[in-house]
């Protein structure tokens, strides 16, 4: 009778333990995890980017490979300044009619609030006058455009100038 009683002592400990590690392993995760609340980024007005005198794109050679980048001025509606564009393409297709690069971007407002994009451009090379639209892919923002997602559509205005809205 004794063998029994410590048999089940111990089976009953062994098991208490094991429920105890388990509930314990169990609740370590959501302990670790950081408290991260939905956001919602702000809706973005509609801009314009006057890449304008400020890209090197024109020198850049028409070969696969070949980089270029350059600044924007930002502009609301109104045609307030409200931030900087930043921009790196590299082409990536070229013909005798157009070429293609893949650009990323980053529109810095004047808040500091930040706009992540990438984009494939489409470049004549007929002297066309702005261009084709295209959109791009949102990658991600900050501040109050921080959980932003979704697709930038560029509409070329002039050579170098685009009309930009998020949707």
């Amino acid at each position: 009778m004794q063998r029994v009683v410590t048999v089940k002592r111990s089976v009953a400990l062994a098991v208490a333990g094991l429920v105890v590690g388990t509930v314990g392993a169990l609740s370590i995760p959501s302990a670790l995890a950081t408290n991260h609340t939905a956001h919602k980024a702000a809706a973005v007005p509609a801009l314009t980017l006057d890449f304008s005198g400020t890209n090197d794109e024109a020198n850049v050679p028409q070969t696969v490979g070949a980089a270029f980048g350059g600044t924007a001025r930002v502009k609301d509606t109104n045609g307030a300044v409200v931030g900087t564009a930043y921009d790196l393409c590299d082409k990536d297709a070229v013909s005798a009619a157009a070429d293609q690069a893949f650009c990323t971007g980053l529109i810095k407002f004047n808040s500091g609030d930040q706009i992540s994009f990438s984009a494939e451009l489409p470049i004549s090379n007929t002297g066309a006058s702005g261009g084709d639209s295209f959109n791009g892919v949102v990658n991600g923002g900050t501040g109050i455009y921080e959980g932003i997602t979704g697709q930038a559509n560029f509409v070329p205005r002039a050579q170098g100038v685009y009309d930009l809205n998020f949707s």
